[in-house]
């Protein structure tokens, strides 16, 4: 008798931007003003952007233009590679409704037949240590392994970007690489470490 093997399977698309919720956060796709607006402080605070290397967060370099009319279009769907979606994280009022911005959180598609998806974050350093990040960044490993059908969630993070290396850490993703002197930022080369967990793994969590 031959054992069954699950077969590989390409990532659910398409598949529209939805509000995510969880106790404390209410996650809303972001909308196109919001997306060609330097909308909120912690966005453009040169502490919070120093280690970012996500697109829908890069402002300052010449390619900003080009870079926000790509997240004009990947914040609302994913239908194909390089799709992508964005969500504005705000506190859970009272009633359910949402009031504060405290950060980002996008997930952007690299491969649907592959079913790999990288995840990115921005917060807010006013938030820290209470476990709003990890909160809000759960909901959408949730929303990727749960809904899309992702097999692989990976993150790029500028190597010396201590907090969100701990994120990962939480979020029980493991260090795959580490690649040395891969950019050059403000004359300066940056290594750059990739995280990653898989559908399996972030399944034996829960």
């Amino acid at each position: 008798m031959t054992d069954i093997v699950d077969q590989p399977s390409p990532a659910t698309v398409p598949f529209d931007a939805c509000i995510v919720t969880t106790d404390r956060l209410v996650l809303r796709p972001l909308t196109i003003d919001e997306a060609t607006a330097a909308h909120s402080d912690f966005a453009l605070a040169k502490k919070v952007v120093k280690y970012l290397r996500w697109e829908v967060r890069d402002h300052d370099d010449e390619q900003s233009e080009g870079r926000v009319s790509k997240r004009l279009v990947t914040t609302s769907r994913i239908t194909a590679k390089g799709d992508g979606l964005a969500w504005a994280v705000e506190f859970k009022k009272a009633d359910g409704s949402q009031g504060g911005e405290i950060g980002d959180v996008a997930l952007f598609a690299k491969s649907i037949r592959n079913a790999q998806f990288e995840i990115g974050w921005v917060f807010h350093p006013a938030i820290h240590g209470r476990g709003l990040a990890t909160e809000a960044t759960k909901a959408v490993f949730d929303l990727a392994f749960g809904q899309l059908g992702a097999h692989r969630v990976y993150a790029e993070l500028d190597a010396r970007n201590e907090a969100s290396a701990r994120l990962c850490g939480i979020h029980g993703m493991r260090q795959e690489a580490l690649l040395k002197e891969r950019e050059i930022v403000d004359g300066e080369w940056h290594d750059v470490a990739i995280y990653a967990i898989t559908a399996a793994e972030w399944a034996a969590r829960a």
